[in-house]
């Protein structure tokens, strides 16, 4: 829907060109399901940058 708008307003280029990030926290385990989705480009990691397995996270393809 964010995209949607961007694209409504400022047209297809600029749509495209934007990145979305996921406002949600994200963990190693929620992470593949965001990123996945093809609309989201990044997430606020938050705590999980404190936890051992931050780097599932950073790595994630």
């Amino acid at each position: 829907a964010i995209r949607a708008c961007i694209k409504e307003l400022y047209g297809d280029e600029t749509a495209e060109a934007i990145r979305i990030q996921y406002g949600g926290s994200v963990s190693a385990s929620s992470a593949p399901e965001l990123f996945a989705q093809a609309d989201i480009d990044g997430g606020l990691v938050g705590g999980a940058s404190l936890k051992k397995d931050f780097g599932a996270i950073v790595n994630y393809k």
